[in-house]
């Protein structure tokens, strides 16, 4: 039990360590995605080399090592009617490539990393397919040398019908309103999530617990406001089976968005009757009722 609680305090200190210095949960993105992707967002290191100046040769395969360099890149097989998303997820891995290449120390000016073996990893999979919707969600890391690796998120979601890549704005008729359902829902969902993890009375000072409440509040109330980059993460979540409707979305919040690093990537699944009153005709048979 002891050792429970110890690791409650570490993990609340931590957690308030990291909450106080990144009050702003937005984040440059690693790689520009094509459009119609939500964009992936990978917050700065808090220390970060000076990187090699920018080359112009050929990209390296998905799959390269070096002695300064590893990348490990796996994209989906798609059916040629899904050309869309596959060239979105193209174009996306070779720009993170771009940037991770371009964001590498060089050796002469920080010798310190010359032996070491810096890593871009990426996975994109389909994560639901249903008669209206192929989702994709593309997760991983860049390890530039800085504090700890840059996390990376991204989705993708296809509308078949369509032959496009939507955002979560063109599934409404009134965008505005779906967002603030989906933020109360996704609010009061990581609200009661966040609360039961909290550190305990005798887990550390009452000063620092207060502490660590309000810095998880103004994380969460902050990276759950109705805004369109706040909700620009999501994938549609596959029925009972391959012809069945969806029965809702997936939000999602990259580490820290609504809370702090330590507590990584934040999912909350949202059914569809928070939001079926906002979607546009098109799309109302796309979901369960």
């Amino acid at each position: 039990m002891q050792a429970s609680k110890s690791t409650c305090l570490v993990i609340a200190l931590a957690a308030l360590a990291l909450a106080a210095c990144q009050q702003q949960p937005g984040a440059p993105q690693a790689s520009a995605p094509a459009p119609s992707a939500s964009a992936p967002v990978i917050p700065a290191p808090a220390a970060t080399p000076a990187p090699a100046p920018a080359s112009t040769a050929p990209l390296p395969g998905d799959h390269a090592v070096t002695r300064h360099y590893k990348i490990a890149i796996t994209l989906p097989t798609l059916p040629a009617d899904e050309k869309p998303l596959a060239d979105a997820m193209r174009t996306t891995a070779d720009n993170a490539k771009r940037d991770f290449l371009q964001a590498l120390p060089d050796p002469k000016q920080l010798p310190e990393f010359a032996n070491r073996q810096l890593d871009l990893l990426l996975d994109f999979k389909v994560t639901a397919q249903t008669p209206a919707f192929v989702s994709v969600r593309e997760t991983g890391m860049q390890d530039t040398g800085g504090a700890h690796p840059n996390p990376i998120q991204a989705t993708f979601v296809y509308d078949r019908k369509a032959g496009k890549l939507i955002t979560l704005d063109e599934l409404f008729a009134q965008p505005d309103a779906a967002r603030k359902a989906l933020a109360n829902f996704a609010h009061d969902t990581l609200l009661k999530k966040f609360t039961a993890d909290a550190p305990k009375l005798g887990e550390g000072s009452p000063e620092a617990l207060r502490e660590w409440k309000a810095n998880m509040l103004q994380m969460l109330n902050d990276g759950t406001k109705p805004t369109t980059v706040n909700y620009s993460a999501f994938v549609v979540r596959a029925g009972a089976d391959a012809n069945a409707a969806s029965p809702g979305l997936t939000l999602v919040f990259p580490p820290y968005q609504v809370a702090p690093y330590v507590y990584g990537t934040q999912t909350v699944d949202v059914p569809a009757s928070v939001f079926a009153p906002f979607l546009k005709p098109e799309y109302k048979g796309a979901f369960l009722p």
